[in-house]
């Protein structure tokens, strides 16, 4: 009970901070559309920051470098099964563009901009499950730009390689492992305080752009669709559910492995979050279906209250 609780109220603390932009919208102060200005400053600042500022916080020893890899080797092998389940759940769907976009919203989930914040506020900033979510963003990161992109564009010609190689993220990560190897961390500890300082910008901005999409939205018209219902149900309690329990089972069989509490809980939160936010701009982006991608965005987000606090009191019983 005490952790259904504990990552409750940080759930609905970081739900709360979409009040303003709900409000701000509602009110007529900023129109919806309003928030691809923030969103840009987000995927160009603020969590190039988070990734750069969590790096530097890293100890290079082998049994980190070793999570790591093992890390990324989880989330490779999580979305290519995703991705191949989606689209044996989806076969039914005649609509391409819908049927692409549901494949995207249940594969995918909102690490970035509630996840790793929501892990650092519950586990700690220092943690091996925030260093370990960097990771798993940093992949998630290059396969949106690549099998995210065909998805939504239902188009081989969209993707673009070269766009996934040099995402900020994932430059980020590179240039934090070089700032910390060589030890300009310590030299000039002012670049950790720097990059902290815009680190901070990831969780308020998140959470005041999707209040102010829901501003722009009917709230009611987000549970009247039951493809909402069927992406929240894969993406919140399915696929969750099946990814942690296929790691306990391999935690059972290789006791003292890589798959450890740490691991565990950076997987959960990969999984358990909601869709992300940039499904919408990838839908505008690309041609994809928008309407949807808001729809269960914003709906899974809501659902996501109740579903995070539940599992993740679920599995703290097994670790």
């Amino acid at each position: 009970m005490e952790a259904f609780i504990i990552m409750l109220k940080n759930v609905i603390v970081f739900v709360g901070l979409a009040i303003p932009g709900y409000v701000l919208v509602k009110t007529k102060m900023l129109k919806s559309e309003q928030s691809s200005t923030l969103s840009t400053l987000l995927t160009y600042v603020g969590m190039p920051f988070l990734v750069l500022s969590n790096t530097l916080g890293l100890s290079f020893t082998a049994d980190t470098i070793w999570s790591l890899v093992a890390a990324a080797i989880v989330s490779v092998a999580c979305i290519f099964v995703l991705f191949f389940v989606t689209g044996l759940l989806t076969k039914k769907e005649k609509n391409e563009q819908t049927r692409g976009m549901i494949r995207f919203c249940s594969m995918f989930s909102n690490n970035a901009f509630l996840g790793l914040p929501l892990a650092i506020a519950v586990f700690g900033a220092q943690s091996k499950a925030v260093s370990l979510l960097i990771v798993f963003n940093i992949i998630t990161n290059v396969f949106m730009f690549t099998l995210g992109v065909y998805l939504v564009a239902g188009d081989k010609s969209a993707v673009s390689f070269k766009k996934a190689l040099l995402s900020p993220n994932l430059l980020a990560f590179f240039l934090g492992i070089l700032l910390n190897v060589t030890g300009v961390k310590n030299q000039v500890p002012e670049v950790s305080t720097y990059a902290t300082y815009l680190s901070n910008l990831v969780t308020p901005v998140s959470m005041t752009i999707l209040g102010m999409k829901l501003g722009g939205v009917k709230f009611l018209s987000l549970f009247t669709s039951a493809k909402t219902y069927y992406v929240a149900l894969l993406r919140l309690v399915v696929f969750p559910v099946v990814i942690v329990a296929i790691l306990l089972a391999i935690k059972a069989v290789f006791p003292g492995g890589v798959i450890d509490a740490a691991m565990l809980l950076a997987c959960f939160i990969v999984c358990a979050t909601p869709t992300p936010s940039s499904s919408s701009a990838f839908a505008d982006q690309f041609g994809g279906d928008a309407e949807s991608a808001v729809a269960f965005t914003l709906g899974t987000t809501i659902f996501s209250v109740a579903t995070i606090p539940i599992l993740y009191s679920l599995l703290c019983l097994f670790i």
